[in-house]
């Protein structure tokens, strides 16, 4: 017999217990990252879980943000008092389930009747799972019926041969140029050092807010200072900071990046512009410098995220699908998917034109995106 539980904090369950059923694309619902996410006074945290006989079956974080925190909805959750569910906002979201097929569509239903009675108890009139894999969404909609909008691509480099030369196999008419970036950042004198997040808080603190600063995106010092703190301390041993030095050691900038399952995601970088020498310090420290880190230590795909899919796709990147998907309260049974198509296919087409490649046509033919 099952039972669904709601717990009020991620330290409620056991870390192996909950990450036995987080895959490697699942990183930013992994049990040390939601750790690192928890903030009560941001956003109420809850992690509702599915187990039968002692067995995690089903399990998912929701927050519920105060309206002076509440990130913008997508168009399809407007109007809506909304439950948000899976990661908090702007990561990667599916679905994290046990066993096969029937016995993963029996654990869903379940959470996601549990949810909504959660959110109701909240006053809140729908359940919005944001940034959600297309597999995921197709199973949702097997479920129950579901509105959903095309939110956005998330750039992801598949590099299957597991080495460096294979990934420059990847990159076609474009490796000549990659191979110059890679040379001109060594010509200028510059090389990277790998250290653990721990290590590298207070100098990279200060760089990382340049870099925000830079693209209008300021946050306080003290705040990056807190929010890498943190991190340093539920990640420590999955964390990798790419250290741009100079010849004498100095500190140009750094990446800081994790380690899941057999992925690399890349997470924030910073710079200091005053040290800055236009040698592709930046490319050096989120692509090259890491996928050699990753052939060294057996990764084979690298997570970028889901801007600046331009200069993602030219250094090797493929591009996926996420969706905002609603459920709205009180929850019916039911299978359906409604849809905007012509709204997806226009940003499908935004995403085609920037991007100038990397979207397999067959995982962007939208109109085959049906309930499973």
């Amino acid at each position: 017999m099952t039972e669904t539980r709601h717990l009020t904090s991620i330290g409620d369950i056991a870390g192996d217990t909950w990450d036995s059923l987080v895959p490697a694309s699942c990183f930013y619902q992994s049990h040390g990252w939601l750790a690192g996410q928890e903030r009560p006074d941001f956003a109420a945290a809850t992690y509702t879980v599915v187990s039968s006989d002692g067995r995690l079956l089903a399990a998912t974080p929701s927050y519920d943000f105060p309206a002076k925190n509440a990130p913008p909805l997508p168009p399809v959750a407007a109007d809506r008092a909304v439950l948000r569910v899976g990661t908090r906002t702007g990561y990667h979201n599916e679905f994290l389930l046990a066993g096969g097929e029937a016995e993963q569509r029996d654990a869903l239903a379940e959470l996601v009747e549990g949810l909504a009675e959660h959110a109701l108890r909240l006053g809140r009139d729908a359940l919005l799972f944001d940034f959600l894999t297309t597999d995921s969404l197709r199973l949702l909609a097997g479920l129950f019926p579901v509105r959903a909008q095309l939110r956005s691509a998330e750039a992801v480099i598949h590099n299957e041969g597991g080495t460096f030369e294979s990934y420059r196999r990847l990159l076609g008419r474009n490796v000549r140029k990659r191979d110059y970036e890679v040379r001109k950042f060594e010509q200028a004198g510059l090389s990277l050092e790998t250290a653990p997040l721990s290590e590298c808080v207070d100098e990279l603190a200060p760089l990382i807010g340049q870099t925000m600063d830079r693209y209008d995106a300021s946050l306080d010092l003290a705040e990056i200072r807190a929010f890498l703190k943190v991190q340093a301390e539920h990640l420590d041993g999955l964390s990798t900071v790419f250290r741009v030095v100079d010849e004498e050691g100095g500190l140009v900038g750094g990446h800081v990046a994790f380690t899941w399952r057999e992925m690399l995601y890349a997470r924030v970088a910073g710079f200091d512009y005053t040290r800055t020498r236009d040698a592709y310090e930046y490319f050096n420290a989120v692509y090259y410098g890491p996928l050699r880190h990753m052939e060294r230590h057996r990764l084979d795909t690298l997570h970028l995220g889901l801007s600046a899919v331009e200069a993602k796709v030219r250094r090797g990147a493929r591009l996926h699908p996420v969706w905002a998907a609603v459920l709205p309260l009180p929850l019916v049974r039911g299978a359906g998917l409604t849809r905007d198509t012509a709204a997806d296919q226009a940003l499908a087409d935004s995403v085609r034109a920037e991007a100038g490649g990397g979207m397999e046509e067959g995982e962007w033919e939208l109109g085959r995106i049906t309930p499973l």
